[in-house]
């Protein structure tokens, strides 16, 4: 009898019966209908946690903060401080995002966030991807300044108060730094609304008139706003085109100063470029001229014979002058007849560098100069300017309110800094002698108590910062001097076929060397035992041509070029010749040995076969 076969198919396997059957039910049933709510992030910050937060009773708060503490830790890996801002698991616009909403908790817990926003504002590199959350973190410390504007006391500034001052500055630095390298085309929403945010601050500027740190921050971001209106078009005149060219001249000078420091080179070879700075420095606009001097600040902090001819020219004691009387900067008098943002910014100099000198001689130089070891006017050392010095003219009298006020904070700082130091007793007595002598001013209390705010403030965000890493002003003058001042130097790409001769020195065309009248000689030393002289002669051209770096280089780079070309080829020339003399030397043998068997067949007088058997043995013999 025949047996039919059918084929099973197991669709989900080996499975029992009533699986299968549940299984073929559930796949047949119609969809759900998805739910609109979406589960929250167990670590995600919302704007329901911030109420939740600032409601929240003393009970409740402990176990809010433990929350609270933990979104911190998780932004604060996102920043990326222990980093430098770089790896990937930093999102800089993303934390940069939350930190502003979790600044919006009230309480201790909010220094925290702002100190956490604060280190990762001047660790974090200036990317054009962070240019959107940038410009919220603007708008939003501006309305914090105006929140913190009404109720400042007599007193000292909070650490709230001070961390707001210190992000505002830098989140504005960030952005005009963002202009001058062109990377704001296509930003006009952004720019007019931080125009919007910026308007209005009168009432502000009565409340931080009686501290300088205030005024000047006030001054910082109404410049920008007027440099950002004229850089870029409005709408209302869309078809005028944004300014491409606005960095000031003496930046342009200390930008080529700033590169050849940055790459090791002999600064002796482009101290007139330094001098020119020096020239313009306090006849350019505010904003140009405090950026210049965080440009000499970095500088000064790296190089000693920067800071000592930057501190000989406060004593009015470098004779660079020009047929321009206007354009003599801050060359033209003394440190007493400066104006008081210059005096202040020439004070911040000083203390940045006797804190985050790189050398001791760095250090010693900005607490107090006396007379200049590396710098001589006709041959004859002059003196400079160090805190010291300052703290010495104080004593007479001849400083103004402002510039009392910044040199307070400045040897609080400093002594701060040195006091707890085991080999910096007789430093720290003599700063704080000379603090005591600055106790004439009626809020003398108040302006040391900012002082210890502002330091201790920076040494508990310094704390959480990579060691040793670039802060955000050097990354910036990395970028400015990489944008204006370009470093490559073109090569010809075809091998020369023989060597070449240096080429030969010819003066520029394009160039017009600018008229000066020389006073007397400055030189500097710049290393031990020699000395490099310098003409005082300062480029008075109303927009100068700046010869960079690597055009002074280029010169010597194509010598060398030229001269290791030159050995490469005298090698292979002289190897040839040696080939070519040992080929000779075996054709000559190869001869004589010819002649001498001739020679010596005629003498026998043999015959052909006598021939080839005598030549056995004379190959044998020789």
């Amino acid at each position: 009898m025949p047996v039919d076969k059918i084929q099973l198919q197991h669709k989900f396997g080996i499975i029992s019966h009533n699986h299968r059957q549940n299984l073929l039910d559930r796949i047949s049933a119609p969809p759900t209908p998805a739910s609109n709510t979406r589960k929250p992030i167990p670590c995600e910050i919302s704007h329901d946690f911030i109420l939740s937060y600032n409601r929240a009773d003393p009970f409740e708060r402990p176990k809010l903060d433990v929350k609270a503490s933990q979104l911190l830790q998780r932004v604060k890996r996102r920043a990326g401080l222990l980093s430098g801002g770089s790896g990937r698991h930093v999102h800089i616009p993303r934390s940069w995002v939350e930190l502003t909403l979790l600044a919006r908790c009230k309480g201790p817990f909010r220094d925290d966030v702002l100190k956490v926003l604060f280190a990762s504002l001047l660790t974090a590199p200036p990317s054009v991807d962070n240019i959107p959350s940038l410009f919220l973190v603007c708008e939003t410390v501006i309305e914090w300044i105006k929140e913190l504007g009404n109720p400042i006391p007599e007193t000292a500034w909070s650490n709230t108060q001070i961390l707001t001052y210190n992000i505002s500055e830098l989140c504005f630095w960030r952005v005009y730094n963002h202009a001058l390298l062109h990377n704001l085309q296509g930003c006009d929403s952004f720019l007019s609304d931080l125009n919007w945010h910026v308007e209005n601050l009168e009432f502000v500027r009565k409340v931080y008139a009686k501290f300088p740190d205030g005024e000047l921050l006030l001054r910082l971001l109404e410049s920008i706003k007027t440099v950002l209106s004229g850089i870029y078009p409005s709408k209302e005149d869309s078809n005028c085109p944004p300014k491409k060219n606005f960095a000031s001249d003496g930046l342009m000078y200390g930008l080529d100063f700033y590169q050849c420091v940055r790459n090791g080179s002999d600064p002796s070879t482009s101290l007139s470029a330094l001098l020119t700075t020096l020239t313009l420095l306090g006849t350019e606009d505010h904003l140009n001229t405090v950026l210049t001097f965080k440009l000499l600040t970095v500088v000064c902090c790296k190089n000693y014979l920067a800071l000592q001819i930057i501190q000989a020219a406060a004593t009015g004691n470098l004779p660079i002058s020009d047929n321009n009387t206007e354009r003599s900067g801050i060359c033209k008098s003394n440190f007493q007849s400066w104006d008081w943002v210059t005096a202040s910014e020439f004070i911040n100099l000083l203390v940045h560098a006797a804190i985050e000198g790189e050398t001791s001689e760095i250090q010693k130089s900005a607490i107090q100069a006396g007379e200049m070891t590396s710098v001589r006017v006709d041959s004859a050392p002059v003196l400079g300017y160090g805190l010291l010095d300052i703290a010495a003219l104080n004593a007479d009298g001849t400083l103004g309110p402002a510039v009392q006020y910044a040199l307070q904070q400045a040897l609080t700082r400093l002594h701060i800094h040195v006091k707890n130091h085991p080999l910096r007793k007789s430093a720290a007595h003599l700063i704080w002698s000379a603090l005591q002598t600055t106790k004439n001013s009626a809020s003398h209390r108040v302006i040391v108590g900012i002082a210890q705010n502002k330091t201790n403030c920076f040494v508990s965000v310094q704390s959480e910062l990579e060691p040793q890493g670039k802060l955000l002003f050097e990354r910036i003058f990395d970028n400015l001097a990489d944008h204006y001042i370009p470093q490559n130097i073109p090569l010809s790409q075809s091998k020369p076929s023989k060597p070449k001769a240096p080429p030969k020195k010819s003066p520029r065309t394009s160039y017009v060397q600018p008229t000066v009248s020389l006073a007397s000689n400055i030189s500097v030393i710049s290393k031990p035992g020699s000395v490099v002289k310098l003409m005082n002669k300062v480029r008075t051209l109303p927009n100068p041509h700046l010869e960079s770096y690597a055009d002074r280089n280029n010169k010597i780079l194509q010598d060398v070029i030229a001269d290791q070309w030159y050995k490469e080829l005298l090698s292979v020339f002289r190897a040839a010749e040696k080939v070519q003399q040992t080929v000779q030397e075996c054709e000559e043998l190869s001869e004589a040995e010819q002649n001498r068997a001739q020679r010596i067949v005629e003498e026998l007088d043999l015959t052909e076969s006598e021939v080839c058997n005598v030549m056995d043995t004379l190959v044998i013999k020789t």
